[in-house]
């Protein structure tokens, strides 16, 4: 039984963790339950009580055919919505708005802590029950959408600020390695995600031509673009690695592994006391770039290309902050 807890378990991790990592859980979790008897919890109260539908299976098989939906955002779908079924205990046909909301309220704080959960998180899970629901109407399983009241919450309007050149400059003089200044330098001259910079494989950086391809988000390839400086320090770091990883980014210690996300959020956070920048995250490189390119006067098609933006109303969430530029074109226009 142990055997079986230990793939399980690493089936579940499959779509969080990169391969490497599971397999050192797996390693790990095969030493450690020798000797241990692990049995499964038999829950009579919720098997005999309620059966998960089959229409919720046949809606999770759709949205994975549809190529729409990743293992990490299926595990979502499937804690959000066998939550919601758990709880309700219902035919899908008698489920109504205010079950729905009442739902909702109970999610929309922390169960351990009673604290309230991020508007990002609750958003996340308006946005799954919806789904389901309306893929229920369509296919017909339902004869009317209960969710289509279901309104989104505002998101605090957080102020989003650029960082500044010198801001740029110290963070990469705190840098106490060759590859956290490649990193910083190639974050913010190609503005791509997190995700993405860690997914680069080395036969993804032409340094020559000073292009980057990208594998992003929803799936998509793309070509992103880099700088002098970050072409002189990526250079630099490739230098001197004498391992084999096909990745562009690995850790500081042997074996060499792909560097994961946290890896990198860890690494920036660490530039914080040296460098005198708060609030160091990846994604503030991301707006960085957009918001310079836009005030260097660079097309927002353009800078939705470089970014990978499906729709350029997404673009334009950057685009607003350039209140300069857009004061002195009107001045020049006016005159």
């Amino acid at each position: 039984m142990s055997d079986t807890f230990t793939e399980g378990f690493c089936l579940k991790l499959s779509g969080v963790l990169p391969p490497e990592q599971v397999r050192a859980v797996r390693d790990l979790l095969s030493v450690y339950t020798i000797g241990f008897k692990i049995e499964p919890v038999k829950m009579d109260v919720i098997t005999q009580d309620y059966q998960l539908p089959q229409a919720y299976f046949i809606f999770l098989a759709a949205k994975e055919q549809d190529g729409r939906m990743k293992p990490g955002t299926r595990e979502q779908y499937r804690m959000c919505l066998e939550d919601l079924l758990f709880k309700l205990r219902l035919p899908l046909e008698d489920i109504t708005v205010n079950h729905l909301r009442l739902y909702i309220q109970d999610a929309s704080r922390n169960r351990k802590t009673g604290r309230p959960v991020s508007k990002n998180t609750l958003n996340q899970r308006k946005s799954i029950i919806r789904s389901f629901f309306s893929w229920l109407y369509e296919e017909e399983y339902i004869e009317k959408d209960p969710s289509v009241r279901i309104k989104p919450e505002r998101a605090d309007a957080k102020p989003r600020t650029a960082y500044q050149d010198t801001q740029v400059e110290a963070l990469r003089r705190a840098c106490d390695n060759l590859r956290d200044r490649a990193i910083v330098d190639l974050l913010r001259s190609s503005g791509i995600r997190v995700a993405e910079c860690v997914g680069l494989n080395r036969r993804d950086v032409d340094l020559t031509g000073r292009e980057i391809t990208v594998f992003g988000k929803g799936e998509k390839w793309r070509v992103s673009y880099i700088d002098a400086a970050a072409v002189v320090s990526i250079r630099a770091y490739l230098a001197t690695r004498t391992d084999d990883c096909e990745a562009l980014f690995v850790s500081e210690r042997a074996p060499h592994r792909r560097l994961s996300t946290s890896g990198v959020r860890k690494a920036l956070h660490r530039l914080t006391p040296e460098s005198g920048v708060q609030d160091v995250i990846p994604h503030r490189f991301r707006y960085t770039m957009a918001t310079d390119a836009l005030m260097a006067g660079m097309p927002v098609e353009s800078v939705q290309s470089v970014l990978g933006h499906s729709r350029i109303e997404t673009t334009m969430h950057y685009a607003h902050v350039c209140r300069v530029k857009v004061k002195s074109d009107y001045q020049r226009f006016a005159r």
